[in-house]
């Protein structure tokens, strides 16, 4: 059954209707792929580009990995506040129009190994947005743009194909500083397993410094985590990008750890404005005493997940720290006490409710460039930092701006019809996904028209 007609429940059961959700279906993809490009090899990390093949091998795959970790959400609509499906289609076409240059931009200030080493910044610090989140959106929105250009036909399949090739190859070189290793691109092909804290130093400094719970504080601490959580996301503009996972960490007591971020302020944004008198970035290392047969899992968007699936029931202790700016020296995060929590969560409650009605008082015009610039900005922007290039980004390669070809794209994406039927299609459907020349390794027959 092509793609094009099946329904929309076929499509959201597998990928393509063929390919399977989970560790099943990163095992059934990647035994069709050719190149082997999710495996991050050192010997073909400092290439400066992907080959043809592993270009539409990554293609595919990310295609599979997008339905994966997102299709689940194609039914939720807008917020009824922002209107996210707008902003994330408007957003992803920029993305595909500008991301190449500014990878580019980064890799001739620091190299190719350099690249790597920011990567490794996930490794050793807590409270940054150097995370596995950020590094999955450095390919794959810039992949979706390329299928809503496609599907509104502004652009054809082997446009842009060098500077494609060069641009995942950035990416897989973050993965590979972030998992300090060889192996598996992306969580998928990892079991769903992202304990990228490496050592024993935040371990052990988080044990040693943890609360444990009794009923009354775990209410306190639970709070704590939903009331900062909401800012976040709300801030984000109704995305994730303000929250961030990573874990699980088995201790040798048999508790599960997972080290969360909420980021609750940044300079770079008008409206974060609001939050100013909060941290950048609050992180809580979470201990879990689950019952026998409980499940933790990570995915690329730095979400936990629980077989069971309600896992706050079991919060036995908690750390909690605060990075007050974004370029806060590591060394300089510090602990928070209660009395802090407690004032961190009143205040975090009122700049919810006082967002609520700035964004209640914009125009839907003014909320999607909020959220273009948001998705645009944000996913980029840890490495523009590091590399320490964000001004030459802004005054050399418009980082705030428009390409012509988002701008083309604008008044298709702003109708919510065409937003709501292009994003599922290339989402869900997969029909962004083609290959940039050649077959597709999934199997053409499956590949809807566009």
């Amino acid at each position: 059954m092509s793609n094009d007609t099946a329904p929309l429940s076929a499509l959201l059961e597998r990928y393509r209707t063929v390919y399977e959700p989970g560790s099943a279906g990163d095992e059934q993809v990647r035994g069709l792929l050719r190149s082997g490009v999710t495996d991050l090899r050192a010997d073909r990390l400092l290439e400066a580009a992907l080959t043809d093949e592993e270009l539409n091998d990554l293609i595919a795959y990310c295609g599979w990995n997008v339905w994966d970790m997102l299709g689940k959400r194609a039914t939720e609509g807008e917020s009824g506040l922002i209107p996210r499906q707008e902003y994330e289609t408007i957003a992803g076409v920029e993305q595909y129009s500008s991301y190449p240059a500014l990878f580019e931009l980064i890799t001739d200030a620091v190299g190719a190994e350099g690249v790597i080493e920011m990567g490794a910044v996930a490794r050793r610090e807590i409270g940054t947005k150097v995370n596995l989140l950020h590094a999955w959106c450095c390919c794959m929105p810039m992949l979706s743009g390329r299928g809503f250009g496609l599907g509104l036909d502004l652009i054809k399949p082997g446009d842009r194909r060098e500077e494609l090739a060069r641009a995942f190859q950035f990416s897989r070189r973050l993965y590979r500083g972030m998992w300090g290793e060889d192996g598996q691109m992306f969580a998928t092909g990892r079991s769903y397993n992202a304990p990228l804290l490496a050592g024993t130093e935040w371990l052990d400094r988080f044990h040693d410094e943890r609360v444990e719970l009794d009923d009354e504080r775990k209410s306190f601490y639970t709070s704590f985590n939903a009331t900062t959580q909401l800012l976040a996301f709300l801030l984000h503009m109704d995305c994730r990008l303000g929250l961030s996972d990573s874990g699980p960490y088995l201790m040798p007591d048999g508790r599960v750890l997972i080290v969360r971020d909420h980021f609750l302020h940044d300079p770079a944004y008008s409206w974060f404005e609001i939050s100013s008198d909060l941290p950048h970035a609050v992180t809580q290392a979470l201990y879990f005493s689950p019952p026998e047969g409980m499940t933790f899992t990570v995915n690329d968007l730095s979400t936990t997940f629980t077989d069971p699936p309600e896992y706050l029931p079991y919060l036995s202790a908690v750390a909690v720290y605060a990075r007050d700016r974004w370029d806060t020296p590591v060394e300089q995060i510090r602990k928070l006490d209660e009395a802090e929590l407690e004032k961190i969560t009143k205040l975090s409650r009122t700049k919810t409710m006082e967002l609520y009605k700035t964004f209640g008082s914009m125009s839907r015009e003014e909320l999607v460039d909020y959220g273009v610039q948001m998705y645009v900005v944000d996913m980029v922007l840890p490495f523009l930092r590091l590399a320490g290039v964000t001004e030459r980004a802004v005054s050399e390669l418009d980082l705030y701006g428009r390409s012509p070809l988002t701008r083309q794209a604008y008044d298709h994406l702003m109708d919510p019809a065409t937003a709501a039927e292009v994003l599922p299609r290339v989402l869900i459907g997969g029909c962004g996904f083609v290959p940039a020349t050649g077959e597709d390794p999934l199997s053409p027959a499956l590949i809807p028209t566009v």
